[in-house]
């Protein structure tokens, strides 16, 4: 199955009062002129519709025209030239270690290391310890104090690509959508109002109530005070609602709908826990996400009450004007479908559609019940959702969602590998192996045997790697979540001959897909209210001739400069990034661009020179200041939040009854690597993610995860085992010459 874009609907171009543009558009507040996005261009035009119509006269509250003469546009995809994969002959001469090390020219700067970890690295080629390192460019800053040979791994990047992500994220939130969702939310409660007052058909009155309350829980969330006129009974439910997403504390009942909501997903985490506005915008977003209007009920028979509820709610989102109504929709819903992909459910734009057809131009809500049987066979057109939850209660018939939780393709893969009673608990591997990584399949039959405890296991993974491994580039690129996925997909290849002796073994290979799965988790955690579960000039001493190292697949950082300089294309076409932040990006991307290179002639077999060499001891610096201004703080230490000063973030991405997986990355660890340059051997050290993976019974925030750490961390995934000493080597010397940047 090839996952379809949605199409999103432009109501806004066609709907009353849409002959006045909103002022409230994102690129006019970057004061930018505003202007077509890419894929209104692109639209071809309708014979006999050229021009948009006029706003009519006012009408009587129950019988407004809806103009629902719609077209469809697609929603916020990458726009750019496809990608295309480097081709890759690498060439690098031939080495070996001794079984003692004493063909490593630099072995004595490492007085530090163990027993154990110096046979990793002489059965290997490398080792990793952890540290309590809070950022990974703490570890390089300190290889160019105490000269050691700095190895730049892809977590580094990825990292900062994190915080790129992250922060660009929160600060659209907090910027523009935080406000958007509050008047659009106040928009729902007086077009409602307005309907239930004028309201005749007693199961039209109740599916409105119904609705009131339901946007009055999200007007609570936000910390809105309910209208004056807001009918008695909607209150009532609505503050009974939102008690429970209050208190966030599991499976339950609704008391406005009466099936099963799992109240736990309302508590507050990711970078939600920042400030109250995110807080607030994270709850309500989380219930316009999670609760649905199902047209079926559990047994699949019609649920024509709540049908009845979704075409009241489309039609006075329609029914708005277009700047506080469908135009607000849809610049929170595609500004955010760029970031974390598009709705697994059905959405109203859809339902507008169905609409239309069966309620002509012209409805009226009285008239509703009356042509449900017309509507239904409009309903049984409509698309499935691909991500759904086998937990008793829950409803996973066709529904619609106002804001549906967005569909991503690992928490389709993790659904798809699980079952209640026989594995109730997927893991990350299950990710990547269905992506493609050999490495991972072994790993899952050798410590996680998952065809041991399910049958049905293996013949649904067979299903799922048809699926994902012959999706195009294009497919696997159509929003920030898959591209980011797309680079994590190159770490997992194996490698031939011509590569360096450290990665042609396993424990490199598990090495790799613990990178993959911490920036994994990193992603996961950004969006997890998205995403649907399952250098500044220095002045100091010479440079030394200290050699550096990159971590030689050139075709990872060839991904990730695609990703980096697409997302800054498309954010600055769209209005949504400041120049200042543009500058950064183009720092990134000189960065990525730098990385690539010297991989590729790692990988030819050429020596890099003295002022790329130069420019590796200076990377932790680098680094260091590209994540500060990013965070829009001079040094990291000035980062307001302690919590994100720690790159320990965690995720739930499975739950399980009460019980819920958690995927997360904690404090940094290094990585010693022995690498071939101007034929000699030198150890050159570097940082790379710790990836936790475990159940637990509660939901984690990142605060309760580094407390956590802290305390009690819990074990490492057992594959961690063939490439990782849990043991730290303590502090490499300082020598007696250290070296200063003069920063």
């Amino acid at each position: 199955m090839n996952k379809k874009a949605l199409l999103v609907l432009s109501i806004g171009m066609i709907l009353i009062s849409v002959g006045a543009c909103s002022a409230h558009e994102t690129s006019e507040r970057l004061n930018k002129e505003p202007e077509p996005s890419v894929v209104e261009e692109s639209l071809p035009e309708k014979d006999g519709n050229a021009d948009i119509p006029s706003a009519p006269d006012p009408q009587p509250k129950g019988s407004r025209q809806v103009k629902m003469n719609l077209d469809f546009k697609p929603g916020f995809h990458i726009s750019s030239e496809e990608y295309k994969p480097l081709t890759i002959e690498a060439k690098v001469p031939a080495y070996s270690l001794n079984a003692d090390l004493s063909n490593i020219e630099n072995m004595d700067q490492f007085s530090n290391l163990t027993q154990e970890q110096r046979a990793m690295i002489s059965k290997n080629g490398f080792v990793v310890t952890p540290t309590d390192s809070q950022q990974l460019f703490y570890i390089y800053e300190d290889n160019t104090y105490k000269k050691i040979p700095g190895f730049v791994t892809a977590d580094s990047v990825l990292q900062l690509y994190h915080i790129f992500y992250d922060y660009s994220l929160r600060n659209l939130e907090t910027e523009f959508l935080c406000d958007d969702l509050n008047r659009l939310n106040e928009s729902m409660i007086r077009e409602l109002t307005n309907e239930y007052q004028d309201a005749d058909n007693i199961e039209v009155k109740d599916s409105i109530r119904k609705m009131l309350g339901y946007f009055g829980v999200a007007g609570l969330a936000l910390g809105q005070k309910l209208p004056e006129d807001f009918p008695a009974e909607a209150a009532d439910l609505a503050r009974q609602e939102y008690d429970l997403v209050q208190a966030a504390s599991g499976k339950a009942a609704s008391p406005m709908f009466g099936f099963d909501i799992e109240y736990s997903l309302f508590k507050i985490r990711g970078h939600y826990t920042r400030s109250d506005e995110l807080g607030k915008y994270f709850r309500a977003m989380s219930w316009y996400g999670i609760v649905p209007m199902p047209f079926y009920d559990e047994k699949g028979q019609r649920d024509e009450e709540s049908a009845i509820r979704a075409i009241v709610t489309v039609m006075a989102l329609c029914k708005a004007p277009a700047d506080s109504g469908v135009k607000l929709w849809e610049n929170i819903y595609s500004t955010t479908s760029f970031f974390a992909g598009e709705s697994d459910d059905i959405t109203p734009y859809e339902v507008a559609q169905a609409v239309q057809t069966v309620y002509t131009n012209e409805p009226d809500m009285n008239q509703i019940p009356h042509k449900l049987e017309d509507f239904y066979r409009e309903v049984e057109q409509m698309r499935n959702a691909d991500i759904l939850w086998k937990m008793e209660g829950i409803v996973t018939q066709p529904q619609m969602r106002f804001m549906g939780q967005r569909y991503i393709p690992d928490s389709e893969i993790l659904q798809e590998l699980t079952e209640p009673y026989k594995r109730p608990f997927p893991c990350g591997m299950d990710v990547f192996a269905v992506f493609g990584s050999e490495r991972a399949e072994e790993i899952l039959d050798e410590i996680y045997q998952p065809k041991q405890q399910w049958d049905k296991y293996e013949e649904n993974f067979r299903k799922l790697a048809d699926q994902f491994r012959s999706q195009t580039v294009e497919e696997q690129t159509g929003n920030l979540y898959n591209g980011w996925l797309y680079c994590l997909k190159s770490l997992t290849s194996r490698v031939d001959s011509g590569y360096p002796l450290f990665m042609r073994n396993t424990a490199w290979e598990d090495k790799s897909l613990s990178t993959a799965l911490g920036s994994w988790a990193e992603i996961r955690h950004d969006t997890i209210l998205y995403g649907k579960q399952s250098g500044t000039e220095c002045g100091g001493d010479e440079p030394p001739e200290i050699l550096g190292y990159v971590e030689p697949n050139p075709e990872f950082f060839n991904r990730l400069l695609w990703l980096t300089t697409t997302t800054r294309e498309n954010l600055s076409d769209r209005g949504l990034l400041s120049d200042s932040m543009k500058y950064k990006m183009l720092d990134f991307e000189d960065m990525l661009d730098f990385l690539k290179t010297c991989a590729w002639k790692e990988l030819n077999g050429e020596d890099l020179s003295l002022e790329e060499h130069y420019s590796l001891l200076t990377y932790g610096g680098t680094l260091e200041y590209l994540s500060s201004s990013i965070a829009e703080a001079s040094d990291w230490y000035l980062v307001e939040s302690d919590t994100d000063k720690h790159m320990a973030v965690i995720a739930d991405v499975h739950t399980s009854d009460s019980a819920y997986l958690e995927a997360g990355v904690g404090t940094a660890a290094e990585i010693y690597v022995a690498v071939s340059q101007y034929g000699k051997i030198y150890l050159t050290r570097g940082a790379v993610f710790d990836y936790y993976e475990f159940v637990s019974g509660e939901r984690l925030t990142d605060e309760e995860w580094q407390e956590q750490l802290k305390q009690n961390p819990p074990q490492r995934p057992p594959f961690t085992d063939s490439f990782m000493d849990k043991t730290s080597g303590g502090e490499v010397p300082v020598p007696d010459e250290p070296y200063s940047t003069g920063c």
